[in-house]
C-alpha cells in the first residue's frame, strides 16, 4: 500500500514531467502554436470524435465557433476569441483577441495549430482603445501611442494571452490521450 508521502512525491514528479514535456514538445513561436501529439492508440475516427468533444466542452457554443468541419479529411477549423483585462488608472481595460485553431487528425496522431492572433476589439468603459499589435516585443517607437500601454503592461498582457492559448494546447493534448468513453462503460 502506498503511503500519502510517497503518493504526494509521485504526483509532484508527474507534474514536473508534464511541465517539462510542455516546454520541450510544444512548438510555439511568437503567436503561433503548431503541436503534434503522436503515439496515440486511437484511430482517425476516434481522434476526430475526441476533437469534436473537446471543442464542445471548451467553447460555449461549438456550432458558432466551428468554421469548417471535414470528417473525411480529418480537419476542423475553429474561430476563437479571448477577453483579456487589466485594471489600471481606476478602470478596467478590456481587449478581445481573435484567432483560428486547426485540428488535424489521422490514425495514431493529431495536430493543433493556433495562428492568426490579432486584437479585434479594445475598450475602456464606453470608449474605444487602440487595437494593438500582437507580438513578443513592445513597439519601442511610439509604443504608448500604438498600444495604449507602457512596456510593462503590454508585456503582462501578452504574457496572459500566451498563457491562455498555451493552456488550450495543453488541455487538448491531455484530452486526446484520455480513453473515449463508450456505451459499455
Amino acid at each position: 500500500m502506498i503511503n500519502s508521502k510517497e503518493m504526494k512525491r509521485k504526483k509532484t514528479l508527474l507534474t514536473l514531467v508534464l511541465v517539462l514535456f510542455g516546454f520541450i514538445s510544444f512548438g510555439q513561436t511568437d503567436f503561433k502554436w503548431d503541436v503534434i501529439v503522436d503515439s496515440l492508440e486511437s484511430d482517425k475516427s476516434e481522434l476526430y470524435s475526441k476533437s469534436k468533444l473537446f471543442i464542445a466542452e471548451v467553447y460555449k457554443s461549438a456550432q458558432n465557433v466551428i468554421q469548417n468541419d471535414d470528417k473525411e479529411a480529418g480537419i476542423i477549423l475553429v474561430k476563437g476569441a479571448t477577453l483579456q483585462t487589466l485594471y489600471y488608472q481606476l478602470n478596467i481595460h478590456k481587449w478581445t483577441f481573435s484567432y483560428s485553431i486547426k485540428f488535424l487528425v489521422k490514425d495514431n496522431k493529431c495536430r493543433i495549430i493556433i495562428e492568426g492572433v490579432y486584437c479585434s476589439d479594445a475598450r475602456v468603459g464606453i470608449h474605444d482603445w487602440p487595437l494593438m499589435p500582437v507580438s513578443n516585443t513592445y513597439p519601442e517607437s511610439k509604443g504608448l501611442r500604438i498600444t495604449g500601454l507602457n512596456k510593462k503592461r503590454y508585456s503582462l498582457l501578452m504574457m496572459k494571452l500566451k498563457e491562455e492559448l498555451q493552456l488550450t494546447v495543453d488541455l487538448y493534448a491531455a484530452y486526446v490521450k484520455k480513453p473515449l468513453v463508450t456505451k459499455d462503460w
